[in-house]
């Protein structure tokens, strides 16, 4: 987190600075207190008005050069956690599609949220309140010095015993935090899994049956949560009680010098409210190092993903104009502790040929488009691409646009969920609208639509040809089809096998189940799975 901090150092320079006057204003508050009641007791009016004047206005400047630190501390604090945010997202944009897929949505959610929060609060809040509290201290200490080291000695002493509390709970603070981080995200995947099937669950009226397990596990991560807020309760009682213990023993001796006749009733008063503006940042110096204890963990588990870089593609660029080949060369795979998928598979498909993958679920169809993808690496044989294995090109999404059977459709304009964000004219867009079938939508207007979260305004076959639409306007040089005639009518159907077999300068991979028999001659391969 460090270059979080080195990047925002100017607001914390800032804080540094309006906390360091603001202490030295409060600490001569202190004296001027004690001034203001000496000249009180001693009946001496005009001095007792001017110093009641002057501690007016350092109160004044006090307040203002505190404004001034907790506003600088807010900025500081959103600033560094900002940064953070940013690098955490783009860490995960920078990840291949399988790294993302190895950690579940829910962990990405939780990191993101919860543990942001926590490294935002227990980390880069408190770093400008540790400046803030250092400087308190030493402040006060100085002039409580300079009033009498005896007293000086004893509070330092005593007040500091509060800070190895944490330090001696420090393991188990770290593990109250870890299991309730981990139980989160568990309650946390739960949730997310049961709102995406919330209509398998309506449809088989289970809801008692989540509502039970989610009462469970709601109950263990609330456990966990008062398990880690108790171990902080307890350091905090345990601190508050030395402190006050502390407190007591100062004021006895503080008030035995007064009965002795060293000290004046005024130094006494300077002195009680040194020691509480002292006691204060102690105590809650003794916390910030419970938080920063605590936060530890999550400290770590975020940057570690951040830094931890992403399986890279590699170095060979292949410029879309010289593509001329796809090969699946003598291509085995199997997935972990699973019978084999591809045995020996061979394929060649050159620049504008059509492709048709059928077969049962699972015969490899999808399998060997996500080697393809290099989203898997074969057991044996290898995928090449212009006569270079796919693993080894670094621009390989340039190369190929691939339409999943369940591809997803962003909360945004019909025209920025088929343009996916790139500058193609409009009328570019609506003549492809055309021929996919979606003549409704094939005006400027419609381009305007807002779709809901995935696309739940449209019915399941208009989602399937925007997607398809999609596909069609990313001039790749490989175009994959994952079932794009599903849950259309028969006359949709026909229309967009046509428009597919009329693309002759792309190479053109469809699996599908419901291509039309009249129309396979067309295809330049047809591959039996």
């Amino acid at each position: 987190m460090k270059k979080y901090i080195k990047k925002n150092w100017k607001s914390l320079i800032f804080a540094f600075v309006c906390s360091t006057l603001a202490a030295i204003f409060a600490v001569r508050i202190q004296f001027l207190k004690g001034d203001v009641l000496d000249y009180a007791l001693s009946q001496n009016t005009d001095n007792t008005l001017r110093y009641g004047i002057y501690l007016g206005i350092f109160i004044i400047l006090e307040l203002g050069f505190f404004y001034l630190y907790d506003r600088s501390r807010g900025r500081f604090t959103v600033d560094c956690i900002k940064e953070v945010r940013l690098d955490y997202f783009e860490s995960i944009l920078n990840r291949t599609y399988p790294d993302f897929l190895s950690q579940e949505q829910g962990k990405y959610i939780a990191q993101y949220t919860s543990e942001m929060d926590l490294i935002e609060s227990h980390y880069f809040a408190t770093i400008p309140l540790l400046t803030e509290i250092l400087i308190k201290i030493i402040m006060v200490s100085v002039f409580l010095f300079i009033l009498d080291y005896r007293i000086a000695i004893i509070t330092l002493v005593l007040l500091t015993t509060p800070l190895y509390v944490p330090k001696l709970v420090e393991k188990k603070l770290q593990q109250a935090q870890e299991e309730f981080i981990n139980q989160f995200e568990s309650h946390l995947k739960l949730i997310t899994d049961w709102l995406r099937g919330f209509e398998i669950i309506k449809n088989y009226s289970i809801e008692n049956i989540i509502g039970e397990k989610f009462f469970k596990s709601n109950v263990a991560t609330m456990d966990r949560n008062l398990r880690r807020k108790q171990m902080s309760y307890l350091t905090r009682t345990i601190s508050a009680i030395l402190s006050y213990f502390s407190h007591f023993v100062i004021l006895t001796f503080a008030a035995y010098l007064v009965l002795k006749g060293d000290f004046s009733a005024g130094n006494f008063f300077v002195a009680v409210g040194m020691i509480d503006q002292l006691s204060y940042p102690i105590i809650s110096l003794s916390q910030l190092i419970q938080d920063f204890v605590s936060v530890g963990p999550v400290n770590e588990g975020i940057l570690d993903f951040i830094q931890t870089k992403s399986k890279k593609h590699g170095s060979i660029k292949i410029d879309s104009k010289d593509f001329q080949i796809i090969e699946f060369d003598n291509v085995s795979f199997a997935y972990k502790e699973q019978k084999p998928i591809l045995k020996h598979f061979n394929l060649e498909l050159e620049k504008g040929n059509q492709c048709l993958l059928q077969g049962s679920s699972g015969a490899g169809k999808t399998t060997s488009m996500n080697l393809l993808l290099n989203y898997y690496e074969p057991n044996e044989g290898t995928v090449k691409i212009n006569n270079v294995p796919v693993k080894e090109i670094s621009n390989l999404n340039e190369l190929i646009t691939i339409m999943r059977q369940d591809a997803m459709l962003f909360k945004d304009t019909l025209r920025n969920n088929i343009t996916m964000y790139q500058n193609i004219p409009d009328d570019k867009v609506l003549t492809k609208l055309s021929k996919v079938g979606l003549d409704q939508y094939a005006n400027p207007e419609s381009l305007d639509m807002i779709i809901h979260e995935g696309g739940t305004n449209i019915s399941g076959g208009e989602r399937r040809r925007v997607t398809l639409a999609r596909s069609l306007l990313r001039e790749t040089p490989i175009l994959i089809l994952d079932e794009p005639l599903a849950n259309l009518d028969e006359e949709n159907a026909i229309s967009i096998e046509s428009e597919l077999l009329s693309i002759t300068d792309r190479t053109v991979i469809i699996i599908s189940h419901q291509f039309s028999k009249d129309k396979l001659a067309q295809l330049d391969e047809v591959i039996q799975f």
